[in-house]
């Protein structure tokens, strides 16, 4: 037979959790950022503070695209991901929209998943012969997680050609 002072610390300590016994651990809220590849590898989140540049970049087969990164929250580690760059001079707008299947994400021991790099093709968003340098513009992203849920981020932001 214990003694009650030796039941007290096993008291405390099932007293102490934070999960009820059978149910499930409350899921992290639903939420979407955007940010840019970054790190040695290029394979790191960094969030896009607003007024933040975003770096345009072309490729072999030719193209203008913006690099972005995507991180969400509370949609498992596959979702459906549109973005959204709108000229906030002229209202123009490009995108890359969400496939017709979900993106497969890299998920984090924080229950983050991220999807990046991500490039849209920002043909059109200027006039020919226009600079894009510095240029205004506005970035969304819709995500829907594969199992529901939803969320949407807007950022003002500038374009950057350094690296063309």
């Amino acid at each position: 037979m214990m003694r009650p002072l030796a039941l007290a610390p096993l008291a405390l300590a099932v007293a102490c959790s934070s999960d009820t016994p059978g149910e499930e651990p409350t899921p992290p809220p639903i939420a979407v950022d955007i940010g840019l590849p970054g790190g040695s590898d290029g394979l790191e989140f960094i969030p896009l503070v607003p007024g933040g540049a975003v770096p345009l970049q072309t490729f072999g087969q030719g193209g203008t695209h913006a690099l972005l990164a995507v991180r969400t929250s509370g949609l498992g580690d596959r979702a459906f991901v549109s973005v959204f760059i709108r000229n906030s001079a002229t209202g123009v707008e490009v995108s890359a929209p969400a496939g017709s299947s979900p993106r497969l994400l890299a998920c984090h021991d924080t229950g983050e998943c991220d999807l990046l790099p991500l490039l849209v093709m920002t043909g059109g968003l200027v006039l020919p012969g226009q600079s894009r340098e510095g240029l205004a513009v506005s970035v969304r992203v819709e995500a829907t997680g594969a199992d529901g849920g939803a969320a949407s981020v807007e950022r003002d932001a500038r374009l950057t050609t350094e690296s063309l």
